[in-house]
């Protein structure tokens, strides 16, 4: 497991990363319009709570191999932008052939059954590519990511767990890979 020498704060996330060229395309659009861009690789968040910690995910990270054993590696294919307009927030929409983010999200929850995570009732599988301080704005970049954004797609082939440390940049601290593979991925995605 790696870790970077910076104090982490409590609150980690469980994610996928968008791997190979279609990070480089994502990061095109957070470029323009997420002022963090910097702070974590583009990624799908299965889920994220603000009191889980490495130690909860050492506990549980058996439990959490045992299942991703039976989930062969999937491919996301993405083809258009969605927003939340409660938080004027702009993203990508990945779809799965078979509801695998949700079937990955569920084998995250059912692991830590004493944790609260975020949005447990109303999750939806997203990218985030933007953030915007009004409707207008948000609207406006909606409508030109849906001009431009080519259809494209990406493997998954592990799921990683991230926490931040105290400058609020996220460190990849570990990662699990899907249907029992041993490809010597790691945070570094090597």
């Amino acid at each position: 497991m790696e870790q970077d020498g910076e104090r982490l704060r409590k609150g980690g996330a469980v994610t996928i990363a968008v791997s190979g060229d279609a990070a480089d395309y994502v990061d095109g659009f957070r470029k323009r319009y997420d002022p963090h861009v910097r702070r974590i690789v583009p990624h799908i968040t299965l889920a994220f709570a603000a009191d889980l910690d490495v130690s909860d995910w050492m506990l549980a990270r058996h439990q959490i191999d045992e299942s991703l054993v039976h989930l062969p590696p999937f491919t996301v294919h993405v083809a258009r932008p969605g927003i939340f307009v409660d938080g004027f927030v702009l993203w990508l929409q990945p779809t799965t052939p078979h509801g695998e983010l949700l079937t990955l999200r569920q084998i995250i929850l059912e692991s830590f059954p004493d944790v609260a995570f975020d949005r447990a009732v109303d999750y939806v599988p997203h990218i985030s590519v933007g953030f915007f301080g009004n409707r207008e704005e948000l609207l406006e970049a909606e409508g030109s990511v849906s001009r431009e954004l080519v259809p494209f797609s990406f493997r998954v082939a592990y799921v990683s767990y991230l926490q931040a440390d105290e400058g609020d940049i996220w460190q990849c601290l570990d990662t699990l890979e899907l249907g029992g593979l041993s490809t010597g991925i790691t945070c570094s995605g090597t």
